[in-house]
């Protein structure tokens, strides 16, 4: 390669010229990707019914999915744009010393993926997370990208404005939400009604992302000169903050507060003017938030009363503050184990079983399972090791303060407020990360947010492309057509996902989850589907079939092989989810049922090594207790079923398995007690009902005269 030519803080001038010339084509590729990626990757979901249409959704997953797609999407473009620009015709490239540990933190990534609980997880990430290897280097490309072309006011300002515009719109559309005119079809929401979720599809993650265009509209509306675009970016701040607000998010309220906190200091510090629309605004937002407020007080619920929320922040032994607090404490607890590799990115799920305290489970449900620590130093330190942790936020923290002398400049009035508006975002998401969780399509701006920080102060070299450039493009770009064509396997495999799981019914429905791993053979939720299929096929055969019909008989006995050689599959493919031992548990007490005794003893077996992987989950202990009473083994079976009860004092099937165990066993009293504990729980459970009937029968025929 020919001579760099290096420019930096040593030679000012030149360094200035270089940095001030205008873009080439490679890069005004990159700055259309990059304003694509702010523009498009909020808005991203895949409810087509929002725009009016009568039809499914185009994935199973409609939200992060999507936005997955599109950032990797964007990226590789503007990668292979770049590299093969640089290769091909020489050019600038900018740096800093940050970029060292950057790479640092890739390395280290490589290391803890490959020594992994479960490598394909830690490369790909959880399904509906998808913060593993592969996202991290997306956001080291968007950061590296934004490092490149947003070098100068002009850009931060127009990057900013887009950020801002989409913002707005993701708020407007939150509005809709709240104010009960929401056009798309959701069906049940897990949620409380009216509670903005926008496109991200769940008000948690909608809060956190709403901290960038809070903070950088609000940064736009105190420096724009010009009177209409003053109010038109005041406007956009209102909606933007009044969606921030009745998302109700505790931890991006928090979050957000710090960062509009940052810019008034940085107003204050570079002794800005502010005009009387800031005044008259920042009044009408105040009656705006004090009208909510009051009205949230009639809310039958708390989350949606503003106040009662903000008091729950400081209820740490009640509701989501204890389950949080729990959730921390198996996260330190796999942090002792592993404390310097983790246990992979993104794979808290699968360890979170061997290490959630006892009371979780009583607390949250036995449905419930943390695929995420909801707090993200935690987070890090168990995928990634305490280095890792060290190493993320020590990148972090190195930008903000090395950019901090670009940002905070005394006396400069509004020159750099939207700067500063990108530091107060990127603090204001630090903080919240501490109370929230962290998925791509918001963490992707922290590190965008760190690379525009660091552009304007960058040094920057002039590389002439070398002899073997063509070549070397060549390879980059095939690469990235590789890698696009993948991206697109991925969303197509989700789309079969959703076929089969809402769509098509027995021999289709097989077909589409098969094609759904053929697609993507690193899901393991598709694995899982794939047994569940099979196994309702074999219920659906061996139910409708004749009694004595061998021919229906055979055919329940080949989907019921299938079921459960896919379900032995997909517990070697991922041996630590819990929830794949009782599905085949489940599946071997059905085959005792219809077929003979002897799979009994498998559903045993394969429950017994569930309990292993979670010895707090009350659902195997049911199968457990299932398969014991099928064996007459009564005192076994109530032991189980007793102990599911401890764990989970809610769970009704639990409840039922110790009635059947008592009833059988000829405890009456104690079935009966057992039985109306289930039905208190669900009255609807006619099977209940009818046993509960029968021990009453037999409790009164034995009370009455001999």
């Amino acid at each position: 390669m020919a001579k760099k030519k290096r420019t930096g803080p040593g030679s000012a001038p030149q360094a200035v010229a270089v940095a001030r010339a205008p873009m080439t084509g490679s890069e005004r590729i990159v700055w259309i990707c990059l304003h694509l990626l702010v523009f498009m990757v909020p808005l991203a979901m895949s409810n087509v019914s929002v725009l009016g249409a009568n039809a499914l959704p185009l994935t199973y997953d409609q939200f992060d999915i999507v936005k997955v797609f599109l950032q990797r999407a964007i990226m590789l473009v503007a990668v292979g744009a770049w590299a093969g620009g640089i290769l091909l015709k020489g050019g600038r490239i900018r740096f800093t010393k940050i970029e060292w540990l950057v790479l640092a933190f890739f390395g280290w990534l490589v290391l803890t993926s490959v020594l992994s609980i479960h490598p394909a997880t830690a490369v790909f990430g959880k399904y509906r997370r998808f913060e593993g290897l592969i996202s991290f280097v997306n956001y080291m490309a968007v950061f590296f990208m934004a490092l490149q072309v947003v070098d100068r006011p002009s850009r931060i300002r127009s990057l900013a404005r887009t950020l801002a515009i989409s913002g707005a719109l993701v708020s407007f559309y939150g509005l809709l939400q709240f104010f009960g005119v929401d056009p798309a079809k959701w069906g049940a929401l897990p949620f409380e009604l009216n509670r903005a979720f926008s496109t991200f599809g769940n008000p948690d993650l909608l809060g956190g992302y709403l901290i960038f265009p809070l903070a950088v509209s609000f940064s736009l509306a105190l420096s724009e000169e010009d009177l209409a675009g003053r109010i038109a970016y005041w406007f956009v701040f209102l909606i933007t903050a009044f969606c921030w607000l009745i998302a109700y998010v505790r931890g991006a309220w928090i979050g957000g507060a710090v960062a509009l906190g940052i810019l008034v200091f940085a107003l204050i510090w570079a002794k800005a003017k502010v005009t009387a629309v800031d005044w008259s605004f920042s009044g009408v937002i105040a009656a705006i938030f004090g009208i909510v407020t009051v009205r949230s007080l009639t809310s039958p619920s708390d989350v949606t009363n503003v106040v009662a929320r903000i008091t729950s922040i400081f209820a740490f032994k009640e509701g989501s503050a204890l389950t949080r607090f729990q959730i921390w404490e198996a996260a330190i607890a796999a942090i002792r184990e592993r404390p310097i590799f983790g246990w992979g990115a993104d794979t808290f799920r699968l360890l979170f079983p061997m290490f959630k305290p006892e009371a979780y489970t009583a607390t949250a449900g036995y449905l419930s399972v943390a695929d995420n620590v909801h707090n993200y130093p935690l987070q890090l330190a168990t995928a990634l090791g305490i280095p890792g942790l060290v190493m993320l936020y020590g990148l972090f923290i190195w930008g903000l303060v090395v950019s901090a002398k670009q940002v905070f400049v005394r006396g400069k009035g509004v020159e750099r407020i939207v700067l500063a508006g990108f530091w107060a975002a990127a603090v204001g998401y630090l903080v919240h990360l501490i109370f929230g969780l962290s998925v791509t399509g918001s963490t992707v701006f922290l590190w965008l947010a760190i690379g525009v920080l660091l552009s304007p102060g960058a040094s920057v070299r002039e590389v002439k492309a070398p002899r073997w450039g063509l070549y070397a493009a060549a390879v980059i770009v095939t690469i990235c057509a590789i890698l696009f064509v993948g991206n697109i396997r991925y969303v197509i495999a989700d789309n079969y996902y959703l076929k089969g799981r809402v769509v098509d019914q027995g021999q289709a429905r097989i077909d589409d989850i098969t094609k759904a791993i053929e697609y993507n053979p690193y899901n393991d939720m598709y694995r899982a589907e794939l047994g569940l299929a099979w196994q309702d096929l074999f219920i659906q055969a061996i139910t409708q079939g004749a009694a004595g019909d061998a021919a229906a008989r055979q055919q329940a006995l080949m989907y019921f092989t299938n079921a459960e050689q896919s379900m032995l599959k997909t517990i070697e493919f991922v041996p630590t989810e819990y929830d794949n031992y009782v599905f085949l548990a489940n599946l071997y007490n059905q085959a005792a049922y219809y077929f003979d005794q002897s799979y009994i003893d498998k559903a045993i077996a394969i429950a017994k090594r569930g309990v292993e992987v979670e010895p707090f989950g009350p659902a195997i202990r049911v199968q457990l207790a299932f398969a014991y009473t099928n064996l007459e083994k009564y005192d076994l079976a109530i032991v189980e079923a007793k102990r599911a009860v401890e764990l989970d004092p809610n769970y009704m099937e639990a409840y039922s398995a110790l009635g059947d165990a008592y009833r059988l066993s000829g405890k009456l009293q104690e079935a009966k007690s057992a039985y109306e504990a289930a039905l208190a729980r669900n009255s609807g459970r006619s099977d209940i009902k009818q046993a509960l009937t029968a021990v009453e029968a037999s409790l009164a025929a034995t009370s009455g005269p001999q």
